[in-house]
């Protein structure tokens, strides 16, 4: 068997019935002032707290950078970004019940300490070059690779958060048509859900932030997976473009090693892959969608609890509840037209052929005659909000 053989049949293990999802959400920690906290700064302090309510720890070092419970993992990003990853559930309102608790023992921490918690796009007033990094090496490895790949690196690592969904797939044929089908729709998910109103300190008059800092970070693992609407695109195929990119790191011995821009396909060459290090390797990848054993979508910007709860439902009911529409005669270069286009025009452009303004309207329809009404009902506040947005562009 051939490695790229050994990282599709890791992918393929993750087959099963669809019906959940998986939440995660990233907050920024600031001052009264809006100014970052960083992690030796009090997010360590906070991590420590909340190690009461979630049993299992993870360190670096000495330094604490994970909690673990049966309901949700709390890790922290590059900055000191503090993310919260609930598990799978099939009711939107259940991983909404989980957040829940998770802000109701965050915030009295929180309050002892003069900070709050800010869900955002991009962070709220400190620059990026003024954020420092976490005690992993890791993440000084990746800023070390991305100062070399793009414009944004930095920007990306210390100073965005995320709304992430992840989702799981029946076969590789239904986790194919997902995958087309998530990428299509990616440019419209990220200008509904754009919560970005600040760069580097100053109000960013543009749209979808994120994107062009993503656009810009590195080509070799960010955008749209190469070849993904080509006729024969399935797992081996994604498994061939992961084994033919760098590595940026791997780990011996249980330390971390910079391998910069060497091949993953040349430093196995002549070592079977372990299923520890493929799940390793596929998380070194940044694609707007990216695959695991399940898909994860990645191009919401982080949101209040409310809106990320819409999004959430909106999700649940385009890739569980429906089946996904056929995607033939799409490539990557609409896709990328797309992100242009809302990037320029937002509401008031087309993309695909389709007003945005209709095509958000067809989402949001489909999305409610396939919720039940619990869940249908937390489409409102997001769809209001857009629908405001729509009226200013007017």
């Amino acid at each position: 068997m051939t490695n790229t053989e050994r990282i599709a049949e890791y992918i393929a293990k993750g087959c099963k019935k669809p019906g959940k999802l998986g939440l995660e959400l990233e907050h920024f920690i600031v001052r009264r002032d809006l100014t970052h906290v960083s992690y030796h700064g009090g997010v360590k302090n906070i991590l420590e707290r909340l190690s009461a309510f979630y049993p299992e720890r993870e360190y670096s070092g000495d330094d604490l950078i994970a909690l673990y419970s049966g309901e949700a993992s709390i890790t922290i990003e590059p900055a000191g970004q503090l993310e919260i990853s609930i598990m799978p559930c099939s009711d939107v309102n259940n991983i909404m019940k989980i957040y829940s608790r998770f802000l109701d023992r965050l915030k009295p921490i929180l309050d002892e300490f003069g900070f709050i918690i800010i869900n955002s796009g991009y962070s709220p007033r400190t620059p990026a070059a003024e954020m420092e990094l976490i005690p992993k090496k890791r993440y000084e490895f990746m800023d070390r690779y991305f100062k070399k790949t793009g414009s944004c690196g930095i920007n990306m690592m210390r100073a965005t958060a995320s709304t992430q969904l992840s989702f799981d797939f029946a076969d590789e044929r239904d986790c194919i048509d997902k995958l087309r089908y998530a990428n299509i729709l990616t440019p419209i998910f990220a200008l509904i859900t754009d919560n970005s109103p600040v760069f580097e300190g100053k109000p960013y008059k543009g749209r979808m932030l994120r994107t062009h800092i993503w656009n810009n970070v590195d080509s070799d693992r960010c955008g749209t997976v190469p070849n993904l609407f080509d006729r024969d695109f399935g797992f081996l195929k994604y498994a061939e473009y992961i084994y033919n990119s760098p590595a940026i790191l791997i780990t011996e011995n249980n330390e971390p090693i910079y391998t910069g821009e060497t091949p993953i396909s040349e430093l196995y060459k002549n070592k079977p892959l372990a299923e520890h290090e493929i799940e390793h390797l596929l998380s070194m990848f940044f694609p707007d969608v990216r695959l695991k054993q399940y898909i994860e979508l990645r191009p919401a910007d982080s949101m209040p609890g409310e809106f990320a709860a819409a999004y959430t439902a909106l999700i649940k009911a385009l890739f569980i509840n429906n089946t996904v529409p056929d995607t033939s005669g799409y490539t990557a270069a609409d896709i990328a037209a797309a992100k242009t286009e809302l990037m320029e025009h937002g509401y008031n452009g087309k993309i695909y052929g389709i007003a945005a303004k209709d095509f958000v309207q067809m989402l949001f329809e489909t999305a409610e005659a396939s919720l039940g009404t619990k869940e249908a009902a937390l489409l409102i506040p997001l769809y209001e909000r857009i629908y405001t947005s729509m009226e200013k562009t007017l």
